[in-house]
């Protein structure tokens, strides 16, 4: 199976930390700007968890040359949306065009992401605006044990331990220089990206995006000297269950939970390949076992879910009450089966054709050639992650599979047990299993 040939492109990484990616796509008439800065939940001020997204939600409520309506009317008039994304490690802001607005495109994206200026009206409504969001996920016990997963596999203390919508005693105290500060530190060149895609040569492409660069030179300094990384997820060497309490519940939602790598690590191609022959595709171990064998639930899945420094290896599902035991006891079962054994020989060609027979399609889009760069430079991956992706799949030995599955089991010694539900039913279901602990929806 031959490799994906990348387009025309190039990078220029400056001297202050910041780099500039230029890439040629000359089917569509369209050009696509994206600018990532170091601005993710991961560096949220300890006390104030969800500020990184609720700065971000503000970008477009305002800049100093124009109000939320202004902004809404700029980007509306080139026929376009703007995307503001907060993942653990980023801010990303992207805008996809006709190719004839490009110069205008970059200057919007840049002074929404530089420039806001925070209107005191637009802070209140934003934090009304997150603490109802908050409170709407309670009413959801599939993103009660997502959060719950992330506050349990990293720990409170880590930088990626907590939901990056933040927590509802924390939002309550956002103010306006709360959001400010955090821009001014944050939102800066150093570790920055600014990836552009049109049908212009690279050198062409890159020449416009220094130009309008240039004009604001002013609003963006360098920053400062970029912090110490966060560590592993913490390995753990006894299995607790947390039980987070959602009264007269009919049905539980079930996480198991144990660290798992960072996007870097060289063995991303076993660990893909591994983890999605267990429970990452329709036809997997634990689908088979779970929906299709005992018909415990119709929602069964395993993925590592990778931060660019850590990252997790979670089991989910969700069962009726009177199987929640049967569900932990068979994905237990079959996660350690699969720990010692890995994958067959049937299962491991079939996952590396599907994986290397997707991937192109991941690639298709302006966007998806904007993100994929970008995460690519600022992962420290290199760009021949993409360019050898295909080969290093279909590469993956039984034993580096085999490897991976046990290394990288959720399942594994330590692995961390939520439950969200009847807080009766879940403690009789898991009392011979392991030490539980209780907690309340918040």
């Amino acid at each position: 199976m031959k490799d994906v040939a990348l387009p025309p492109l190039a990078i220029d990484e400056q001297a202050d930390g910041f780099a500039l990616a230029a890439i040629q796509k000359r089917s569509v008439p369209l050009f696509h700007v994206r600018l990532s800065l170091p601005a993710g939940a991961s560096f949220d001020p300890r006390g104030k968890a969800g500020l990184a997204q609720f700065t971000a939600e503000l970008l477009r409520r305002g800049t100093r040359a124009r109000d939320a309506h202004g902004v809404d009317e700029l980007i509306e008039g080139m026929g376009a949306h703007l995307s503001v994304d907060v993942s653990l490690d980023e801010v990303a802001i992207g805008l996809t065009v006709p190719g004839e607005l490009a110069a205008p495109a970059l200057d919007a994206v840049l002074e929404v992401a530089l420039e806001p200026s925070f209107p005191e009206a637009e802070v209140t409504q934003a934090r009304r605006r997150a603490l109802a969001s908050l409170q709407n996920d309670l009413d959801d016990p599939a993103t009660v044990a997502a959060r719950a997963a992330v506050r349990i596999g990293y720990g409170e203390d880590h930088p990626y331990g907590h939901p990056a919508s933040g927590l509802k005693l924390e939002v309550e105290t956002f103010t306006r220089a709360d959001a400010a500060a955090f821009h001014a530190a944050r939102f800066q060149r150093r570790g920055a990206l600014l990836a552009v895609v049109g049908r212009d040569p690279p050198g062409e492409l890159l020449r416009l995006a220094r130009e309008r660069l240039a004009a604001r030179a002013s609003s963006w300094p360098a920053g400062a000297p970029k912090p110490p990384d966060p560590p592993p997820a913490p390995q753990r060497t006894q299995t607790r269950a947390l039980v987070v309490h959602k009264p007269d519940s009919t049905q539980a939602q079930v996480r198991i939970v144990s660290a798992g790598l960072p996007r870097r690590s060289k063995r991303y191609p076993e660990a893909i390949v591994a983890n999605t022959a267990l429970g990452g595709g329709f036809t997997s171990v634990l689908v088979d076992a779970i929906r299709v064998d005992r018909g415990l639930s119709y929602s069964v899945s395993s993925r590592l879910a990778m931060g660019r420094h850590a990252g997790l290896s979670l089991f989910g599902s969700f069962t009726k009450n009177e199987t929640l035991r049967e569900l932990i006891d068979v994905a237990f079962e079959k996660m350690r089966g699969y720990a010692e054994r890995g994958p067959s020989a049937e299962a491991l060609a079939k996952t590396k054709t599907y994986l290397a027979g997707l991937f192109p399609f991941g690639l298709e889009s302006h966007e998806a050639l904007g993100e994929n760069v970008s995460d690519c430079i600022l992962d420290g991956l290199g760009l021949d992650h993409l360019a050898t992706y295909r080969s290093r799949i279909v590469g993956v030995s039984p034993e580096a599979a085999l490897a991976a599955a046990g290394d990288l089991s959720p399942a594994r010694p330590g692995a961390q047990i939520v439950v969200v539900g009847d807080r009766e039913v879940a403690s009789r279901a898991l009392a011979d299993l392991c030490p539980i602990d209780f907690a309340e929806l918040e």
